[in-house]
């Protein structure tokens, strides 16, 4: 636990100034000593909430809460499955992390019902945002490429650490690059870099990328 803590807790400010959430800093900076303090394994989540009142009062004594839990990251030897999610994503604040999280939970649900291990979402533009809870990258021959914040992609600490090693495109990707790709992995903070091996129950090429950073990523302490 404590893992890339601080740059959660940096975007979490970012974010929270983005939508005027007044956040004490002191409140942020103890976050990282919790996680300390826990001092076991485990999933972090931080949640910072807009107080009391109504919903559209303004978020004038933001609180912060963390919960963590015992959960294993799963096996990048098991090669996840993918299908994409037919209705359109409008991502919230402009992609922004949130709690909001309906629509995804959804869509994975139903992926889960197919067999699938997770779903891709398109947004309004018929552009690919991300996963479910992850983002998304494409290997086309020696192109690696991921979808571009202006189409709702979140800019995961994953997402951050696989681009400060490997040349990434950020574009805007759609259906047919999808289809087309060679191979394709997702990252967060939970799987860390996680290889895909159908998409759609079409078995994908070599995968080559995708395993490589997953190893780098498992070694990395």
């Amino acid at each position: 636990v404590g893992e890339f803590c601080e740059q959660h807790v940096a975007r979490l400010a970012q974010a929270g100034a983005e939508r005027e959430f007044a956040v004490e800093d002191a409140a942020l900076r103890a976050v990282p000593e919790l996680f300390r303090a826990a001092a076991r394994d485990g999933f972090a989540r931080i949640y910072i909430t807009a107080g009391d009142g109504p919903p559209a009062a303004p978020a004038t004594q933001p609180r912060v809460f963390v919960f963590i839990e015992d959960r294993a990251a799963p096996d990048p030897e098991d090669a996840w499955e993918l299908t994409l999610h037919d209705e359109t994503y409008h991502a919230p604040f402009g992609g922004l992390k949130t709690a909001n999280y309906w629509f995804n939970a959804d869509a994975l649900a139903r992926a889960r019902r197919r067999g699938c291990d997770e779903a891709l979402l398109f947004n309004d533009r018929a552009e690919l945002v991300s996963a479910c809870c992850a983002n998304v990258f494409l290997f086309h021959g020696t192109r690696l490429s991921t979808p571009a914040r202006t189409s709702g992609a979140r800019a995961g600490v994953v997402r951050e650490w696989v681009m400060a090693r490997r040349k990434v495109e950020e574009r805007r990707l759609r259906r047919e690059d999808v289809t087309s790709a060679d191979e394709i992995f997702l990252t967060n903070s939970w799987v860390g870099v996680q290889p895909v091996a159908t998409l759609e129950g079409r078995p994908l090429g070599p995968r080559a990328i995708g395993p490589k950073l997953a190893a780098e990523f498992a070694a990395r302490g």
